[in-house]
């Protein structure tokens, strides 16, 4: 029998959403092509960043993701048995805003791929004009998690009625706002980027989905990295110039928690850069990531 785990303190609860993925950096071939997906089907408002480089901000004007096509223009996108992005989670801050999230995804014509309820979470998955997926959701109060092993978080996968989700969808505003609550990445062996992403990194293993796919967080929240070998067991990155995933950013809970990062880095091994507080390193499928705190 499992035994309960402990309730979370107070602290623990009012720091839930501390932590966050910051900016997701794509390599792509249609840079206009992309730009426009982004901002009929998310509704991402997009502003030139330099020459083939474009940012897409929610409507606070967080710059959520940077497409990046100075060295992959004109290139097809990757061969999907590479490593890389599995997708990129934009989290939305109710039922309602999922539901006019995913109204207007289907008026822009998207390629839907799924839908599923979580327990913690409802999502809808789809992907973008390159094939990278997308998956957007909103988080249930955490006191209607399922209950998991202690430590961990009970998620399952459930069918998701979305025309009842569509029904229940507040006015699709102009700018969407929203956030990235994760990001779930394909990887090459997932006993050793679990090993990375707890051991060196710091994050903790929040949930085992079989023998091939797993789930890191800072902190209580079910997820900030996702990581699988669905499509990608023994697989090699894509060069970098092909599309794809080229980074992505977490923001820690403190300036604390990203020094003790990167002392365990150095002390692995791992050749880090450091700038303005934030560290930038490679995970072991050469996925570039940077540590920071959130603002």
């Amino acid at each position: 029998m499992t035994s309960e785990a402990p309730a979370p303190t107070e602290e623990e609860l009012a720091r839930l959403f501390d932590t966050v993925v910051g900016t997701v950096v794509l390599r792509v071939g249609d840079l206009e092509t992309q730009r426009r997906f982004y901002e009929r089907a998310l509704g991402l408002a997009s502003s030139e960043a330099g020459d083939g480089v474009v940012e897409l901000s929610d409507a606070e004007g967080r710059v959520l993701m940077r497409l990046d096509a100075t060295r992959s223009a004109g290139a097809a996108p990757a061969p999907f048995l590479r490593t890389g992005l599995y997708h990129t989670a934009f989290r939305f801050p109710d039922r309602a805003a999922l539901g006019a999230a995913t109204k207007r995804a289907y008026e822009a014509r998207a390629i839907f791929q799924g839908a599923s309820d979580h327990g913690v979470s409802e999502a809808v998955y789809l992907q973008d004009a390159e094939g990278n997926g997308i998956e957007i959701y909103r988080d249930r109060p955490y006191e209607e998690w399922p209950p998991g092993e202690p430590g961990k978080v009970g998620m399952f996968t459930a069918p998701l009625d979305v025309a009842a989700l569509v029904r229940d969808s507040a006015d699709t505003p102009e700018v969407a706002r929203c956030d990235v609550g994760h990001i779930h990445l394909m990887v090459s062996d997932i006993e050793r980027t679990m090993a990375f992403y707890t051991e060196v990194v710091g994050l903790d293993e929040r949930q085992r989905f079989g023998p091939a796919a797993g789930f890191l967080a800072e902190g209580l929240y079910h997820h900030h990295v996702g990581a699988n070998t669905w499509h990608s067991r023994g697989a090699s990155a894509p060069p970098e110039t092909e599309p794809g995933l080229d980074g992505y950013e977490l923001r820690l809970r403190s300036p604390e928690r990203v020094e003790a990062a990167a002392e365990r880095l150095e002390a692995a091994g791992v050749e880090l850069e450091r700038q303005n507080g934030a560290i930038t390193f490679r995970d072991p499928d050469s996925i570039r990531v940077t540590l920071s705190t959130r603002a």
